[in-house]
Parts: C-alpha cells; sequence; structure tokens
C-alpha cells in the first residue's frame, strides 16, 4: 500500500460521489455518466478500468511505476464504499426528503406538522428552503451556511454512527460467509480479477473476455449511436412491456406492469449466479405474476404498481426477509455469543482469533451495540416514540444484514427492495391508532435511507473486505481505510448536494431530487397516519406469517434434500421487487448455463466465465466513454 493509492482512492471517492450526484441533474451532458443504482457502480469500476489500462501501457514504458494488486485493490475499495452511501438511494435523498416539508408549495398539506420536525435537523426559514428550490444562487453564502451547519453536523454524526455499525456486522460475519461458507460474490468477480492480476489477465484477459467486451461495447455503442442518429439500427437490450400488457382482456391485464430487460451487464453477472437461484428467481416471479391475475380475477386485488390486494406480495416479503434473518442468525449464535463476550467481558482475555480480521471482535462487538444504541437514541431525540424506534432499527437491521448475505451469494446486477420499507410493515404490524404525531412524522421521514436499498452499503464494504484478502492487503489497513471512505462519501454527498440545489434549483434537476426520494410518499402518509388512524391489518398479518412459513420450509427442503430446485433467497427475490429488473436475464442464463453444465460439464461452464466479466465490463464502462464523446461534441445539449 503506498501513498498514491491513498490520494487516488480518495480522489475518485470525492469525484465519483460528485458526479453521481450531478448525473442525476443532467444526464445527458454530465462529463462522465456515472449511475448508482446498480450492484457495480460505474464510477468506481470505470476509474478501475482506467487504471488497468495505465497498467498495460507502464508494463511496456514504465514496468516500476505499476499499480500492484493491492494499491487497485486499496483504490477500488475506497471508491465504491464512498460510492455506495452517495448514491442515489442513499444520501442523495436525505435534504429532499428532510427540506420538502417546509416548501411554501406544502404550507397546507403539512403546516400543522412542521414544528414536529427538530430545527437541528433541517432549517425551517423559508428564506433558506425557497432558494433550495429556485436556483440560481450559491450554498457558500455565510446566511445558509449558518443554517445548514448544525443539521449538517448532526446528519454527519449519525451517518457516521451508521457506517461504523455496518463495518461492525461486516467484521462480526465476514469469516464464516467468506472463508467457510464461501460465498460465491458474482458481482464482485470482476473488480476481483482485475485487482488480483494488477490489470487485465486471467479470467479478465484472453480472448473469451476480449470477446465479450467488445461485443457488450459494440451493443451498447449502437444503443447510444441510435439514440442520436435514428437512422443507425440498434439491437434492443429492454423493452417496457406495460403498455401492451395493460391492452390484454381483464384478467391478463393483471400482469402489467412489467419491464423486460437482458442488457449485457444482466446477463454478465447472472452466468456466475448459481443455478438453483436463478431458476428459483424467475420461477417465482410467474408465479407471483399469475397470483396477481388470479386476485385480479376474483376482485382481490387492485392494478398498478405495488397494488392493494392479493396476493399481498409487500406481506410476503416482509416474512420471508424476516425467517431469512433469523436463519442466518441462529446459524451464527455460538460465534455471535462469543464475540459479545470478547467485547464485553472487561480484564478477560478471548480466545477468538481475529488478528486477520477488518478489526478486532472486542471492537466490533462494542461498535455493533453501542453505535445501535446511538441511532435509536437519536431517533427518540427526534421525535420517535422508544417503541416505534426499537422496531424501526430491529427490522432495518434485518433488511441489511440479510441484503448482504443476498448480495454475497447471489449479488444480481440490480438489487432493490422496493416492498420492504419498515414503514409500510410496521404501521400493517402495530397500526397507527395510538402513535402521537410526532412519533409518526419523525418515523415517515426516515423513509429516505430505507426506500429502495438500492445503494447496498454493507455489501461494498463487505466487498471491499473480500477484494483485499483475496490480493494479500491487510485486512485491518482495509478496515479503517472503509471508515474512512464512508465518511468521505457521505460529506462529499451531503456538501455537493446542497451546492448544486442552491445552484440549479431542486426542481430544474432532470430527475432525482424529491420527486425520486419519496417525499411526497412520507408526507400522504403522515396525514393518512394521524387523520385516518387504523389498527393492525391481521389479513396482512396473516400473509406474513405465509412468507416466512414457506422460505422456512424451502430453506429446510433445500438444505436436506439433494438437488432441490427451489432456493428460499430465490423466493425472497421474487416478492421483494428485486426481480422485476432481473428475471429476463435469469431466465435466459438459466437456459444456457444449464445446457453447458448438461451437455459440456463444469469445464465448460468455466471456461465462459471470461465472456460472462467481458460482457460485464463492457456493459458498465462503454456507456460511460460515450458520456464523454457526447460531453465533448455536444450531442444532447
Amino acid at each position: 500500500m503506498t501513498w498514491r493509492a491513498v490520494l487516488l482512492g480518495l480522489f475518485g471517492a470525492v469525484e465519483i460521489a460528485i458526479l453521481q450526484i450531478v448525473t442525476k441533474i443532467y444526464p445527458q451532458t454530465v462529463v462522465l455518466h456515472y449511475q448508482s443504482v446498480l450492484t457495480l457502480f460505474a464510477g468506481s469500476l470505470f476509474l478501475l478500468f482506467t487504471l488497468c489500462v495505465v497498467n498495460a501501457l507502464l508494463r511496456r514504458w514504465r514496468p516500476a511505476w505499476r499499480f500492484t494488486p493491492q494499491e487497485l485493490a486499496l483504490i477500488y475499495g475506497i471508491s465504491t464504499v464512498a460510492a455506495s452511501i452517495a448514491g442515489q438511494d442513499e444520501a442523495q435523498f436525505l435534504w429532499p426528503m428532510m427540506a420538502y416539508p417546509f416548501r411554501a408549495a406544502q404550507n397546507d398539506s403539512m403546516g400543522a406538522f412542521r414544528h414536529y420536525i427538530p430545527t437541528w435537523l433541517v432549517p425551517h426559514d423559508p428564506k433558506i428552503i425557497e432558494p433550495y428550490y429556485s436556483g440560481n444562487g450559491s450554498f457558500w453564502e455565510p446566511e445558509r451556511l449558518r443554517a445548514w451547519a448544525i443539521p449538517l453536523g448532526c446528519w454527519l454524526t449519525w451517518l457516521f454512527a451508521l457506517g461504523a455499525t455496518m463495518w461492525a456486522w461486516n467484521v462480526i460475519l465476514r469469516r464464516r460467509w467468506v472463508e467457510h461458507d464461501k460465498l460465491a460474490f458474482p458481482c464482485v468477480q470482476l473488480p476481483l480479477e482485475l485487482c488480483r492480476n494488477g490489470g487485465f489477465g486471467g479470467l479478465a484477459g484472453g480472448k473469451l473476455f476480449w470477446v465479450g467486451f467488445f461485443l457488450s461495447a459494440l451493443l451498447e455503442s449502437l444503443s447510444v449511436i441510435h439514440n442520436r442518429f435514428p437512422n443507425v439500427p440498434a439491437v434492443v437490450l429492454d423493452w417496457q412491456a406495460t403498455e401492451l400488457l395493460e391492452g390484454l382482456p381483464s384478467p391478463w391485464k393483471a400482469l402489467a406492469p412489467m419491464y423486460l430487460t437482458w442488457s449485457t451487464v444482466h446477463l454478465g453477472i447472472s452466468y456466475l449466479i448459481p443455478l438453483d437461484i436463478l431458476f428459483s428467481g424467475w420461477f417465482f416471479f410467474i408465479a407471483r405474476k399469475l397470483l396477481e391475475v388470479f386476485g385480479y380475477a376474483q376482485g382481490w386485488r387492485e392494478l398498478g404498481w405495488d397494488a392493494k390486494g392479493f396476493p399481498y406480495t409487500r406481506a410476503q416479503s416482509a416474512g420471508s426477509w424476516t425467517v431469512l434473518f433469523f436463519l442466518l442468525i441462529w446459524a451464527e449464535r455460538k460465534h455471535l455469543a462469543q464475540v459479545m463476550d470478547a467485547a464485553f467481558s472487561w480484564g478477560k482475555k478471548s480466545h477468538t482469533d481475529d488478528a486477520n480480521e477488518p478489526g478486532s471482535y472486542a471492537v466490533a462487538g462494542r461498535t455493533l451495540v453501542l453505535g445501535t444504541l446511538f441511532l435509536y437514541w437519536w431517533s427518540v431525540q427526534s421525535g420517535m416514540s422508544p417503541l416505534i424506534a426499537a422496531a424501526f432499527y430491529g427490522f432495518f437491521w434485518v433488511l441489511n444484514v440479510t441484503m448482504t448475505r443476498v448480495y454475497a451469494l447471489v449479488g444480481p446486477s440490480f438489487l432493490e427492495l422496493y416492498y420492504l420499507d419498515p414503514q409500510k410493515m410496521l404501521t400493517t404490524l402495530f397500526g397507527t391508532l395510538y402513535q402521537e404525531p410526532g412519533s409518526l412524522v419523525a418515523f415517515s421521514q426516515m423513509y429516505w435511507i430505507n426506500r429502495d436499498h438500492r445503494g447496498q452499503l454493507m455489501g461494498h464494504q463487505l466487498e471491499a473486505f473480500k477484494i483485499a484478502q483475496a490480493v494479500g492487503l491487510p485486512l485491518r489497513k482495509m478496515g479503517i481505510w472503509v471508515l474512512i471512505a464512508f465518511a468521505v462519501g457521505a460529506i462529499t454527498c451531503l456538501v455537493a448536494y446542497l451546492h448544486w440545489a442552491y445552484k440549479v434549483g431542486e426542481d430544474q434537476f432532470a430527475s432525482g431530487g424529491w420527486r425520486e426520494a419519496g417525499s411526497g410518499t412520507a408526507i400522504g402518509r403522515i396525514r393518512e397516519w394521524t387523520y385516518q388512524p387504523k389498527g393492525p391489518d391481521w389479513l396482512e398479518i396473516s400473509f406474513m406469517g405465509v412468507g416466512g412459513v414457506f422460505t422456512w420450509i424451502l430453506a429446510k427442503l433445500s438444505y436436506h434434500a439433494a438437488g432441490f430446485p427451489l432456493h428460499p433467497i430465490g423466493y425472497a427475490l421474487a416478492v421483494c421487487f428485486a426481480m422485476e429488473y432481473n428475471w429476463p436475464a435469469f431466465l435466459m442464463v438459466w437456459l444456457l448455463k444449464g445446457l453447458f453444465l448438461r451437455y459440456g460439464g463444469l469445464a465448460l461452464y468455466q471456461r465462459f466465465i471470461p465472456a460472462a466479466l467481458g460482457l460485464t465490463l463492457g456493459g458498465i464502462v462503454v456507456p460511460v466513454f460515450w458520456s464523454f464523446v457526447s460531453w465533448i461534441f455536444g450531442w444532447y445539449t
């Protein structure tokens, strides 16, 4: 590890965090278009790809200057952890959620509730808030800096505590998941191979790799050029089938909405996903859609995205993911007990070996407990009732720990949990009849951190540890830099977002901002919960039980019955929104991979892994290259 690697990693972290924001503001004219919704962030992978190209040049001209595998791993680890917290579904949603209730347009909707939101979370002054939406100003004016200083400091403290607590979970669980269970980490294989070989080599090199890369580059390039010059033909890589399905006769129009995608990134990463999960994912998704058709035919269901009624997908999802979490914790119960014993048995020597971990188990155990208690205390101080705060963070860790396991085992190109937000699930369980308005306001306003979960905050920390171990970078050093990277990403995102909001005006953002953050949804929930309070929804609670029991049965069968084709994680993905954009690729790759394994065995499957990695690389870096070309020539201005 050298200081050039540290400096490049920190520079990349800041640059990527900023450009992820600007990509949402000017999606077609930003110098480098960095998406932050896929499990592989474009900015981090493009930076790694660029360094690999530099290494290829240095190999011939200045071999001593080449970046080592350890340096590449550190640079990538710092940049991807920072990019995760600065992603569009994470810290980018914080200010849009908190500022929205105080804009003049929300006087009627939120006038009666504003006083429940503390001034240390967001400024209340219209002179500060209105320019945030109109733009043509500067965040750096002294009055605005003073107004935002306390909210900025308070939220950064909360984010630092969140990042440290996630780090603690990963330190505790890493050895079991990485070394004992040997999880596949499908979406990590590409950056891992690039780092391990110090550039293009091994599985990330050779004829098949470059065939996959240039095929992907061709398809992505034709798509970009076709958008600019429609006469140039392009291969369709996705299709919005919703309009067609909505025109079908009843009850089949209940199949809508449906989005089909088979992009090179989806196909490349899916090739590395275990076969039983590929099958289970698309199978349970189709089964779910057919149940939705049946529910609509019986008059038990509405139409549209997130429609209410049978088969109560959100409820099934909550039950399924909760059972998965408890199965994971049960498997780790002895190890967790040892960690807590090491953390809180003062003066007693620990017998757990943690010398090669990103942090000591004692520190991780204390951080986990104290960090969670701090987050809980924070939310109570912001207005949540003690019961709601405890339930909120309980379900929050259920989702994030389980999601990190899924990220490591499955890691599809697109992992979204839209159907799993604590606000919906906990009000279903407990109702809102006896909750104070201030508690409901604070609870609803936290929707920004769990709307979609696409940032995979814990997953990218674990990814950094996985790659560091593969290249021989000491995990203790990577553990420290992961914490620093998380802090750098959080600071950059919150400050840069305020800069661009006052400069451009959030109302003028091309995408993102309050429209995508769910700000209107949060306000609507506050009003509904307060003015139309309800008790527990026992019907949906029963379907939570259905989802949980079914997941437990699948887990037992997949563990004890050799060759059982259905995996509980496939079901969990199908009912949480994660399969909406993945199922066509899962189906196509399941067919291809099944044929390879059946007629060519493991050797044939492994032979084409480089092609899958090439497809993935081309699908991510080539669109970034074309955004630079478009910026130079002003194609989209």
